[in-house]
């Protein structure tokens, strides 16, 4: 490390002596200092410095150095270091000098060495910075360059940009805030955490409540005229609050957001890792100002509020498109208005990332990459079944095969696939959209959701004519899927014909890595768990076993005091064997499938959120949480 050079060199000069003598006099001191380091100690030496362990969670890194973007994925790793003691520092030359001990405390850096530069690594989520520091450089010229200031010291400001070498974004931030500029590298989240500290909420609502809003407007005729003003007026204050509302959804990686009006209010509340926050609440007076607002974006009716509605609404953030399909239903105290956010460019994730793995990795990977057959995806609404499916398409994809979607809606854009979206409205469904997607020469066909038995033939036929068929269904375990397609009136020998694995699946939260802590449970948990470990087949059983504690975030500014942070999933992999096929054909109730499969070595939901509660991903009560009947 360059300090530690640096260290070598002063402590030559100082003793008169030749750096290797130097060098071989700082050495053993390091190594004492390394073993204490190993029991997760710091180590101060008054007059020289501080010593010690940065823990760096895993994370994925967008930068753009030279003018060439990329995206890095750091893994998770301990790295030591080393901060001088002030009285020390003095005496050190080199430019790249450890940050003070103030700063390094209150934020977390690393650098990234190129072959130019040294630059640090800033993590800023979570952070609340200064008024006085964000002052320093405007909320305009921070948007537009990716860089916001975070710390300064005497005339230094510290600043944290996506491109650190962007010599033209220095130059115009260290015009404007009138410092010396040192910058930093950080990720597009972190500093779009920091831009969202700019202008809050609770300001643009202030401004509302000043304005006369709706007050002055006395017939629908002239409420519609100012709602369709304000569409093109993004200064006007209805237009900030749902402005402002959409931006944060999207940055704080929210699913939906869920505007409900009350008597005496209006909630705002944002589904984030499958569970809903209350961000705000807004005062009655401006509900017609916002709930107009969204009806415009989305060009629905504003003036109707007696009938459900369904609209889109498409926004650009960070220069990415964002899609939000807008749902209006009427209530006694109002409309009630449900966006669900859909990011196109949020990028498809692998199985393993998603949380397939072992057995259940190995059993999915051997049926889709059969010659043809079926696979089906089931669970509730908001299991993941869709970004499964994704998953596996990005498995297989390859340019020597044809791949063609039916969804509704696309989700996610994939380069390389044939995507299509339903639309009721003129008639272009599963069932007749599946038909022409045959006449497509495809050798992949993912359908997003088996409805009918109109739409479970044609899959069923396809698979049977030598196409892989993809598709999900809504059931509550792996082993009810051929019940209810017997139930839609599938043939039980056309099932087992063409049916050859069925993925079961619950979104579970993750434990947030910044304040996860080992935790003691409960007997009675103990003796769930127990019984679940036993059930396991080999090796899973015995590596269970030898695992034997649990943890659970302690909550954090990072995950805003809930101690999770992320989703993963937690599955079962049904494989359609020959004892499977044989009840099939018998009409066997979803019980006795279930049996014989766990019989062939099937690892349930329930046990495989346990297996990824004992390895630190997840807790106890997650796994209670989603898997309880």
């Amino acid at each position: 490390m360059a300090v530690t050079n640096e260290l070598v060199k002063q402590i030559a000069v100082k003793l008169k002596s030749e750096e290797a003598t130097a060098k071989g006099l700082l050495l053993p001191l390091l190594a004492i200092v390394g073993e204490a380091l190993k029991d997760g100690e710091k180590v101060e030496l008054p007059g020289f410095g501080l010593f010690k362990l940065l823990r760096l969670p895993a994370r994925t890194v967008e930068t753009n150095f030279a003018g060439m973007r990329q995206t890095i994925k750091l893994a998770a790793s301990i790295t030591p270091d080393f901060v001088v003691d002030p009285s020390l520092q003095i005496n050190l030359s080199a430019p790249t000098s450890a940050p003070k001990i103030e700063l390094d405390e209150e934020f977390r850096i690393r650098s990234i060495h190129t072959r130019k530069s040294e630059i640090g690594f800033i993590e800023l989520v979570g952070k609340t910075i200064a008024k006085d520091i964000l002052s320093l450089v405007p909320e305009s010229l921070a948007r537009q360059n990716k860089a916001v200031p975070f710390a300064l010291e005497g005339k230094t400001l510290m600043v944290a940009m996506t491109d650190p070498e962007d010599q033209e974004a220095l130059n115009a931030i260290r015009k404007s805030a009138n410092k010396t500029i040192k910058p930093y590298i950080s990720t597009s989240d972190d500093i779009n955490s920091v831009l969202d500290q700019y202008s809050a909420l609770q300001a643009q609502l202030s401004e509302v409540l000043a304005a006369e809003g709706d007050e002055g407007l006395s017939t629908v005729e002239e409420k519609i005229s100012q709602a369709k003003d304000e569409e093109f007026d993004e200064s006007s204050p209805a237009a900030k609050i749902v402005g402002t509302l959409l931006k944060r959804a999207v940055r704080e990686k929210a699913s939906d957001i869920h505007i409900e009006p009350s008597e005496e209010e209006v909630a705002v509340r944002f589904r984030v890792d499958g569970v809903l926050r209350k961000i705000i609440a807004l005062p009655k007076e401006i509900q017609p100002a916002v709930i107009s607002r969204i009806k415009i974006l989305a060009n629905l009716k504003i003036d109707e509020t007696r009938l459900p509605q369904d609209g889109r609404i498409q926004i650009t953030l960070d220069g990415k498109k964002i899609d939000f399909r807008i749902s209006s239903l009427p209530t006694v105290a109002g409309e009630k208005v449900v966006c669900r956010v859909l990011d196109h460019a949020s990028g498809v994730l692998t199985l393993d990332e998603l949380g397939v793995q072992g057995r259940q990795a190995q059993l999915l990977e051997e049926n889709i990459t059969k010659a043809h057959g079926m696979t089906l995806v089931t669970g509730p609404t908001g299991s993941g079944k869709s970004t499964t499916l994704y998953a596996i398409i990005s498995r297989i994809k390859d340019i020597a095969i044809n791949i063609v979607t039916m969804e509704d809606p696309v989700e996610y854009r994939m380069s390389g696939v044939n995507q299509s979206q339903v639309n009721s409205r003129i008639g272009f469904d599963f069932a007749s959209g599946l038909r022409s997607i045959l006449r497509q020469d495809p050798d992949v066909v993912m359908v997003g959701e088996i409805r009918d038995k109109e739409t479970a033939d044609i899959a069923i036929n396809a698979a049977l004519t030598g196409h892989i068929v993809l598709s999900s269904l809504h059931t509550n375990d792996s082993a009810g899927a051929i019940p209810r397609l017997i139930d839609m009136g599938i043939e039980p020998f056309l099932i087992t014909s063409s049916l050859n694995d069925i993925v079961a699946q619950r979104l579970c939260r993750r434990i947030c890595d910044k304040c996860q802590a080992p935790i003691d449970l409960k007997p009675e948990d103990i003796d769930v768990i127990s019984e679940e470990i036993d059930k396991l087949p080999e090796p899973e059983k015995s590596a269970a076993k030898k695992k034997k504690q649990f943890f659970a975030g302690a909550g954090c500014g990072v995950c805003g005091n809930t101690g999770y942070k992320g989703r993963l999933g937690i599955f079962e992999v049904l494989n359609v064997t020959e004892a499977i096929r044989r009840l099939a054909l018998k009409r066997a109730t979803n019980t006795d499938i279930m049996t014989a499969a766990v019989s062939e070595g099937l690892i349930t939901m329930k046990q495989d959120g346990i297996l990824k509660a004992l390895s630190g991903e997840t807790t106890i009560e997650e796994i209670w949480r989603v898997t309880k009947d």
